[in-house]
């Protein structure tokens, strides 16, 4: 009997049927209430792919009739992420268009969308190359063109964070830890768009919340950061984070936390982003949850 398991649990791995998966989701509540809740009421994005699964949203364009992401494509057949721009109904969530704007040899994720001087430029996490770059979004071809290099770090989900000072900043989190306790902040120049190579600070959490899980963002004067809680495991939960400045000693104050009630997504949540009135999010679960399941009971049988 416990030869047969073993068979039957091989066969599922190799199989690909433990895989997971990830959704994006919306947020219509105002970001002043959500904030101050332990609760996200997330409309999810309704569409036919089941080779592919999309994450790491951050919004490019909202109006009353569509929504434009900038997103993490991962193609199970590819096993590499890529960024793809995904064009939604608005009334419905239902996916109108998906087109891969940029595919690299390694793998991509987290988009950063910036704008400078009325053109939007994209900052995407490509931490396997050991690089930071940026690329110009080109609304004709709608594909990305790398316009210079950032930085030459390995740098894990960084972000731009302006101060209301206007000193400028990214945050990130850097292999081989980018799950860790540890944050980086580093000086950005606006202007050349790029950063000095040493950080300026390096905060160091009581848990594993480091690592961003989207653009800081304002409510009045405060500004708040949206942090990633990786303490159970990588994308189980989102932070909500008070951030204050005081000379170089940056401060961050816990102010809400989310985590998956939803059992659709029961693996947890690790982005949240916010344009125009709308949030983004997304949400983790199993590809195969029944399978999940199954191989489960096959293991309280083995034991």
């Amino acid at each position: 009997m416990t030869r047969l398991i073993q068979k039957i649990r091989t066969k599922i791995g190799q199989m690909d049927l433990l895989s997971d998966m990830w959704n994006i989701g919306f947020v219509t509540e105002d970001i002043a209430d959500v904030v101050k809740s332990d609760k996200l009421h997330i409309h999810w994005l309704k569409h036919n792919y089941t080779d592919r699964w999309f994450a790491d949203p951050f919004l490019l364009e909202v109006t009353e009739k569509q929504i434009i992401v900038l997103v993490e494509e991962f193609c199970y057949k590819i096993r590499k992420g890529r960024i793809a721009r995904l064009v939604i109904s608005r009334p419905d969530y239902v996916l109108q268009d998906m087109k891969i704007v940029l595919e690299m040899p390694y793998h991509l994720s987290f988009p950063v969308i910036c704008q400078k001087d009325d053109e939007t430029f994209v900052m995407p996490e490509c931490a396997l190359s050991g690089e930071l770059n940026l690329y110009k979004y080109n609304p004709k071809t709608i594909m990305l063109e790398k316009v210079s290099e950032v930085g030459h770090l390995p740098l894990s989900d960084a972000t731009i964070v302006t101060f209301k000072s206007g000193e400028k900043y990214i945050f990130s989190t850097e292999f081989p830890n980018p799950n860790g306790n540890v944050l980086q902040v580093y000086p950005f120049d606006g202007n050349a768009m790029t950063i000095q190579p040493k950080p300026v600070a390096e905060i160091s959490f009581p848990s594993n919340i480091a690592r961003n899980a989207g653009d800081a963002f304002y409510i009045g004067d405060d500004m708040y950061r949206p942090a990633q809680d990786c303490n159970k495991c990588y994308g189980y939960g989102i932070n909500i984070q008070k951030v204050t400045k005081d000379g170089q000693v940056f401060s961050f104050e816990t102010v809400s936390c989310f985590h998956s009630d939803n059992p659709d997504y029961s693996l947890g949540y690790h982005t949240f982003n916010m344009k125009n009135g709308l949030i983004v999010v997304d949400g983790h679960r199993y590809r195969f949850p029944r399978m999940v399941k199954f191989l489960s009971l096959l293991h309280n049988i083995r034991n």
